[in-house]
């Protein structure tokens, strides 16, 4: 039998190529855009894309997750999105670049469901704090170190199969990059598959989860969800972050190329902010899972959330006021850190309250977070145009206080409703 912290650390090497496939277009949208001879508007779209259809299907392969066990459909989804990311680097237009970002947000979407839910079969209820912050660590890892090692790749590549885009001084070649990409993880889904069981042998929360209770069916589960205030707290408070944490995945380089920095400076300095995250996804774990025992159930997922959400606010409405770059980086840096303390304690608080469907459950929570991502090149693009940078900082402040009330509502004591969480008569399929 795997050991469970094998099982984790599997996981948090598959959440790293998510990220990975996911953020490297964003140091690449300028030679994207050069190439395939895009209109600013058409860029963000294309960025926008890949989170609609990512929230979208959030629900559905998270509740397949639930049904048929995460190590399948993880393992079919780091096999399809991979191959839409070699993919990308056939895109020959505006229309099938946007197809192929549309494709890649269908095939990601199941993925930190189906983590969440493998994570609540292996993790006992007091180290689960520390076990999300692992699968989350790789994917902030990942997401990190793209930009920087997105632009190395790019540049390695200049002259192998492609011919490679000019800007300033450099030339990268971005279709090479998607194209080894995509290799790359093919062999992860094999890894995965290899080595990852849906559960132990013996069930480490069974006192709250009993291997026997099914999942909830589909139509009930999403009724329940749907209709239960704790949950639209929960989306919106992750909707109102992720419109503000998008920016760094997205139109950071397009703030630093009107900022006048060079290419490759911007790739570290994104890498940088995002490795910031890193750190706080690592002490996130071990800080909700020291709060929750101490706070309890009611306060121990809540106030983390709160405090952290109001410190990154705070930094935003710094960096508004125009300050130089170095200013700006550090404050983006020490709201990218708290952001990712937090996100342990929000894993963890749908896994407190799902019951049998925490794949589902997630994935509510999730897909109105990535709306809020789907939303924000758009809105901070058209923003960024109106009223500057300056407005556009401006607007991500307000979101992450708006995330703060939200967080002070969050209450992990009670299951979102008997029903989601007893064995239930409904036919399960």
């Amino acid at each position: 039998m795997p050991n469970r912290y094998l099982i984790v650390g599997v996981t948090a090497v598959a959440a790293l190529l998510l990220y990975i496939d996911r953020v490297c277009i964003s140091i690449l949208a300028d030679p994207i855009q050069m190439d395939l001879d895009l209109a600013p508007q058409e860029k963000e779209l294309a960025l926008s894309a890949f989170f609609f259809t990512y929230a979208l299907f959030q629900i559905p392969i998270g509740s397949l997750a639930d049904r048929f066990g995460p190590r399948l459909v993880l393992t079919v989804s780091i096999v399809a999105w991979s191959v839409v990311t070699a993919l990308t680097g056939l895109a020959w237009s505006f229309g099938s670049l946007l197809v192929f970002r549309l494709l890649l947000g269908l095939c990601e979407s199941g993925a930190y469901p189906a983590a969440a839910a493998l994570v609540k079969r292996w993790a006992r209820p007091e180290e689960r704090g520390r076990f999300n912050s692992i699968v989350l660590f790789g994917g902030r890892i990942g997401g990190a170190f793209a930009p920087a090692l997105t632009t190395m790749v790019g540049r390695s590549l200049v002259g192998v199969g492609v011919a490679a885009v000019v800007i300033g001084e450099s030339a990268v070649n971005w279709r090479g990059v998607f194209v080894l990409y995509g290799v790359c993880g093919l062999a992860v889904a094999l890894l995965f598959w290899l080595f990852v069981r849906d559960r132990p042998q013996v069930e480490p929360d069974r006192s709250t989860t009993p291997v026997a209770s099914p999942p909830t069916s589909f139509g009930r589960m999403l009724k329940l969800v749907g209709g239960n205030r704790k949950m639209w707290y929960f989306g919106t408070l992750q909707f109102c972050i992720n419109i503000s944490w998008a920016f760094l995945v997205t139109l950071l380089p397009s703030y630093l190329k009107d900022a006048n920095v060079e290419i490759g400076l911007r790739g570290t300095i994104q890498t940088g902010i995002l490795l910031a995250g890193c750190v706080g996804m690592l002490l996130g774990g071990l800080l909700t899972d020291a709060v929750n025992n101490r706070l309890g159930p009611r306060w121990g997922r809540s106030a983390p959330t709160a405090t952290l959400m109001t410190v990154c606010g705070l930094m935003i409405v710094l960096v508004s006021l125009s300050p130089g770059l170095l200013v700006v980086v550090t404050a983006l840096a020490i709201t990218s850190l708290c952001l990712d303390l937090s996100l342990p304690s929000l894993w963890a608080y749908a896994q407190d309250v799902a019951g049998p469907n925490a794949g589902a459950v997630f994935g509510f929570g999730n897909m109105l977070g990535n709306f809020g991502a789907a939303l924000s090149p758009l809105l901070l693009g058209a923003v960024s145009r109106a009223a500057g940078w300056e407005g556009a900082f401006a607007v991500c402040a307000s979101c992450y206080l708006v995330a703060a009330f939200f967080g002070l509502l969050l209450d992990a004591s009670k299951p979102l409703d008997a029903a989601i969480t007893s064995p239930q008569t409904d036919s399960v399929g």
